[in-house]
């Protein structure tokens, strides 16, 4: 961490500016990598909100930059172009979809899936279990689904996922009836538990697959991180990302404890503060060199966003960019989100797109 404290423009406008730039949405020569890939861009940010499939994957291609020296048709769209490049990159299985954390779908490499999920899924799991004797399991039902499915993973391969309907048929084989909500509890409980994954979809079917599986057919291998290494590497990559944000922010993102989240800040690399109304807002050290010019230019794009964009619901806070009066247009509070529009830095409304 650095003693280095930055302010060029009012701090909240300036919080935006830099929160804009950290995420790809607005350009900086600071920023240390500019993603000319969907894959480029789920490693920059760790991993994306899923929750509505197609609204992550343009989560992922509106991020995406390429140059423009690269074009060969000035009438192909970029925003198309990199949506697909997206699926494709979902399709050889460079970007997986599964629950690493608040038991809610994420988009991300597939080499971050396993540390994170077993990072992030004791406190999950600890509340699913409580709540499966409700649900009408019996003793041994989860073990004994969970050994069919991981079976029946690994043997179908990744060149043929197991799609939802064949895994509710998977656990009724194995004895465990999928009906009365069992099936789709097992199937997110296995999906945050550090092997199992979700493939690209068949049509609007979402499909399965094991991290096994893929390291052995595709060589795709796991980040081998456990505790207090998987803590640096989370602060670390989540505060460049999406700084300026708070230890708060971090723990709502993530829904480690806050022994845990102290623990990321203190030993993330190369992080700065940015004080605000009393706060500590932490981010990449890269943003000592962001210039004036370039967040004034942050907050002169104008932006349409995808519904559960990383913008919105990268933070615990959102009052910094969405007023209480347009909450409702955006975001319910019973978490259900539709895209917005961003004009200087700040969520104006549903968008019309």
């Amino acid at each position: 961490m650095s003693d280095h404290h930055l302010t060029y423009m009012p701090h909240l406008a300036e919080l935006r500016a830099r929160r804009l730039i950290a995420q790809g949405l607005a350009y900086s020569a600071a920023r240390p990598m500019v993603a000319s890939a969907p894959v480029d861009v789920a490693r920059h940010m760790i991993a994306l909100q899923g929750q509505n499939y197609d609204a992550g994957v343009r989560a992922l291609a509106v991020r995406v930059k390429e140059p423009a020296s690269s074009r060969s048709d000035a009438d192909t769209d970029p925003l198309q172009d990199a949506t697909e490049s997206a699926l494709n990159s979902i399709a050889d299985f460079e970007i997986v979809r599964c629950w690493p954390q608040r038991g809610t779908l994420h988009f991300l490499p597939t080499e971050n899936a396993r540390w994170m999920m077993q990072l992030t899924h004791p406190r999950i799991e600890a509340q699913a279990a409580r709540r499966r004797a409700g649900l009408g399991f019996e003793t041994g039902d989860y073990e004994r689904a969970l050994e069919a499915f991981v079976d029946a993973l690994n043997k179908r391969g990744v060149s043929d996922p197991v799609s939802r309907p064949e895994a509710y048929d998977v656990f009724a084989a194995a004895g465990v009836a999928p009906s009365q909500g069992r099936g789709p509890h097992l199937l997110r409980a296995f999906g945050g538990a550090g092997e199992i994954v979700q493939g690209p979809r068949i049509g609007k079917v979402e499909t399965f697959v094991s991290l096994t599986a893929i390291e052995q057919e595709k060589g795709i291998s796991q980040r081998d991180l456990t505790g207090d290494d998987a803590l640096q590497v989370l602060g670390t990559e989540y505060f460049h990302a999406r700084g300026p944000a708070t230890l708060k922010d971090l723990m709502w993102w993530t829904g480690i404890t806050k022994k845990q989240a102290v623990t990321a800040v203190e030993t993330a690399s190369d992080l700065i503060p940015l004080e605000f109304h009393g706060d500590t807002y932490w981010m990449g050290s890269w943003q000592a060199d962001v210039t004036a010019a370039e967040l004034t230019a942050a907050l002169d794009h104008e932006l349409s966003l995808p519904a559960f964009d990383e913008y919105l619901l990268g933070y615990g806070s959102r009052v910094e960019v969405l007023s209480d009066e347009l909450r409702p247009e955006v975001l319910t509070k019973n978490g259900i989100s539709w895209p917005f529009e961003v004009r200087n830095g700040v969520i104006v409304g549903r968008s019309k797109k």
